[in-house]
């Protein structure tokens, strides 16, 4: 992916068409880099192009882009504040964030299978304190992400 140029009022929005995710589910991310079929964004989360829209920052309405629906707060905070958005070995395969139902979904399925392989390596004495500790931080993850992923859904 080729990165984007985000110096001052540069910056690039889409958001899932409106056809592709609930109305709840469609948040105005920038973009931080694309190829022919897939959009990155400044929050880590990769995109299939065809999925998605440009649109303007919320609020700002712009001649011929659809009006971005919600501000990402990742996005935000990662393009004023690179340092802070920088990952570490720890952060493991659940993101922080999931916006939409298949997200969710694929995120619980990798989970459930990250814990029955260790539920099986644990009685056979094959107990890594490391392995456990990125484990434990992805479930913790999916439970904030869980929680945020209800509420959004309430608001619907």
């Amino acid at each position: 992916m080729q990165p984007v140029d985000q110096s001052a009022n540069q910056n690039r929005y889409f958001q899932y068409r409106q056809e592709v995710v609930p109305e709840w589910c469609r948040f105005a991310h920038i973009r931080c880099g694309a190829s022919d079929s897939l959009v990155r964004s400044w929050c880590r989360q990769v995109f299939q192009a065809g999925e998605v829209e440009e649109c303007s920052p919320p609020g700002e309405p712009r001649p011929g882009l659809s009006v971005g629906v919600h501000e990402c707060a990742d996005c935000f905070v990662a393009v004023r504040f690179p340092g802070l958005a920088d990952r570490t070995s720890v952060d493991g395969m659940i993101p922080a964030r999931i916006d939409t139902p298949r997200e969710m979904a694929s995120a619980m399925q990798v989970l459930q299978q990250d814990l029955a392989d260790e539920a099986h390596r644990i009685p056979t004495g094959d107990v890594d304190t490391a392995r456990l500790g990125r484990l434990a931080a992805d479930t913790e993850r999916l439970a904030s992400a869980l929680r945020r992923f209800g509420w959004l859904a309430t608001r619907a």
